[in-house]
């Protein structure tokens, strides 16, 4: 568990005038579920791309735990992109997809078995541990992704819009096991999402993004007077 702060923070992409992120200031608690809200184009990816080391800021600076990672390359930031793609390994059982990067990081066997045992048991797909990525359902593929990031407990979970693609019902059993995860482990996340009432389900605090610009960060009890006050000052 970690904090966030992101302090004058703005980003311009190359061959463009136009800031798509305006200078803003956020700071994210340890263990905090910080939604991201706004529409297409209003700076959400943009921001977890700089937090996770895939875009450079043109102002400002990210502090982890008040260490400036702002510069930082992203294997250096202890920053994890949750179910970008199921990007599983096909040749590799799903308890060896869980610990490769565990292996990696050079944590002994013992621990890396606890730890993948733990997460897979407490979403309940224990009995798959031993299948092939082949083997399983979308939404198990999906489930074992984001297995896959919690299992390693990065300082900071990001994730950008990770259901939009699946069904209804999918989408209500995958919020519902992101959150049941994220609380479990205490691990601080910032998610990005275009859907209000996902980010009411999920948040513990919602910041509202519009063109670039942090108009305000509010509880899920105020987010639609917020996004109502938005929508009436551009009308």
């Amino acid at each position: 568990m970690s904090t966030v702060s992101l302090n004058g923070l703005s980003h311009v992409y190359e061959n463009t005038t136009s800031e798509s992120v305006h200078p803003f200031n956020l700071f994210v608690d340890d263990g905090e579920f910080l939604v991201l809200y706004g529409p297409t184009a209003s700076g959400k990816s943009t921001i977890l791309r700089m937090l996770h080391g895939l875009e450079t800021p043109k102002t400002g600076t990210i502090l982890i735990d008040g260490a400036d990672i702002t510069h930082a390359a992203v294997n250096d930031r202890d920053v994890t992109l949750a179910l970008e793609s199921y990007a599983l390994y096909p040749h590799m059982s799903v308890r060896d997809n869980l610990g490769f990067a565990l292996r990696v990081d050079g944590l002994p066997a013992d621990e890396i078995r606890e730890r993948v045992e733990s997460v897979m048991d407490k979403i309940g797909l224990g009995d798959i541990l031993d299948s092939v990525p082949g083997d399983l359902t979308q939404l198990q593929r999906q489930t074992v992704a984001l297995a896959r990031a919690v299992v390693r407990r990065p300082k900071v979970l990001i994730m950008d819009e990770p259901v939009v693609n699946l069904v209804p019902e999918q989408q209500t059993e995958t919020l519902s096991l992101i959150k049941s995860l994220q609380q479990e482990f205490g691990l601080t996340t910032i998610y990005a999402t275009s859907d209000l009432e996902d980010a009411k389900i999920l948040g513990d605090r919602i910041a509202f993004l519009d063109h670039g610009r942090l108009i305000g960060v509010e509880t899920p009890d105020l987010a639609e007077a917020l996004v109502a006050s938005v929508s009436d000052s551009d009308s």
